[in-house]
C-alpha cells in the first residue's frame, strides 16, 4: 500500500501526533467499540453479538478505539458495533516491524518469543468489517494461529474458534541483533529491548542517518511516498524474517 488507509490530517500537527502516538491509547479492558468510540462491553446485548465474526489478533493499534474510529469511519449504528477482548498469548510477544507506515509511524508486529507472554486484544470483525481492514492492512499477510496458548478475559473462549491475524511482510526491527518491544503493549518475561514511538522514530533516524530533527524526519516520509518506500528498503539491513510458527496464510 503506497497510500494511507484513510484521509490523513492536512496539518503537521495533527499528523505528527498520529504517528507519534502509535499505537494509541486503548481501555484498560475489554470494550465494546460503536459509532467511534469505546462502550463497556456489557452495553451489548445477547449471545448474537458473538455470531458470525472473525476473531483478528490486534497486536498493534487495532485495539486502540482511535485507530478503529479512523478505520471504521463510514461505519454507523450496529454496523460500527466491534467488540473488543483482550487476551494473553504465550510464547509471543508484540514488538516493531521493519517499516514505515503511510501515516508515519513504526508499526507492530508479532514475533515468537519463548518464555514471554503478551497481552493482545482480538477484535471480532464481521464479514464486511473484515473486508475494510483487509483494505487497511497492505503491508501484511492474513492468516489464522493455529494451536496457540491463549488466556481469554472476556467474551468467547479463543480455544473455541479460529484465531487470525495480520504478519507483517517486512519482517521485525532489529536492534543489536535483537527485536524491539513495543512499550505500550503489556508482557511478561521480555528478553530484549523496549521503546516508545517516539524512542523508535529515533532509533530508525539513527540506522538510517537522517538529516534534521525527529519531527521533520517523519513528516518528510507522510508528504513523500518515494522517500517512504526508500526507508523501508533501507531499513531491510536492520531486519529479521517474521517468525510466527503456528501462522497459516489464508
Amino acid at each position: 500500500m503506497t497510500g494511507p488507509p484513510w484521509t490523513l490530517p492536512s496539518d503537521p500537527v495533527h499528523r505528527l501526533a498520529i504517528a507519534k502516538g502509535y499505537p494509541y491509547d486503548a481501555p484498560a479492558n475489554s470494550y465494546l467499540f460503536r459509532d467511534g468510540r469505546a462502550q463497556p462491553l456489557s452495553d451489548a446485548q445477547g449471545s448474537d453479538l458473538w455470531a458470525g465474526r472473525w476473531a483478528v489478533l490486534g497486536h498493534g493499534s487495532n485495539r486502540a478505539p482511535g485507530q478503529l474510529a479512523r478505520k471504521f469511519a463510514h461505519f454507523q449504528g450496529t454496523d460500527s458495533e466491534i467488540p473488543v477482548t483482550y487476551v494473553w498469548l504465550d510464547g509471543y510477544d508484540v514488538v516493531y516491524s521493519a517499516h514505515v507506515t503511510a501515516y508515519g509511524a513504526i508499526a507492530s508486529n508479532l514475533t515468537y518469543a519463548p518464555g514471554c507472554r503478551v497481552r493482545v486484544a482480538l477484535t471480532w470483525l464481521t464479514d464486511r468489517q473484515l473486508v475494510r481492514m483487509h483494505e487497511t492492512e497492505g503491508s501484511y499477510a492474513f492468516g489464522r494461529l493455529d494451536g496457540v496458548d491463549i488466556q481469554t478475559d472476556a467474551g468467547p473462549e479463543a480455544a473455541d474458534t479460529d484465531v487470525h491475524m495480520y504478519l507483517s511482510d517486512h519482517g521485525c526491527l532489529l536492534d543489536d541483533g535483537a527485536p524491539v518491544g513495543i512499550q505500550a503493549v503489556r508482557a511478561q518475561g521480555r528478553s530484549h529491548r523496549v521503546l516508545d514511538q517516539p524512542g523508535v522514530q529515533e532509533l530508525v533516524r539513527h540506522k538510517l542517518s537522517g538529516a534534521g530533527d525527529l519531527d521533520t524526519f517523519i513528516l518528510h516520509a507522510i508528504a513523500d511516498p518515494d522517500t517512504r518506500m526508500q526507508r523501508i528498503r533501507q531499513l531491510q539491513a536492520h531486519a529479521q524474517p517474521s517468525h510466527v510458527p503456528h501462522f497459516v496464510p489464508l
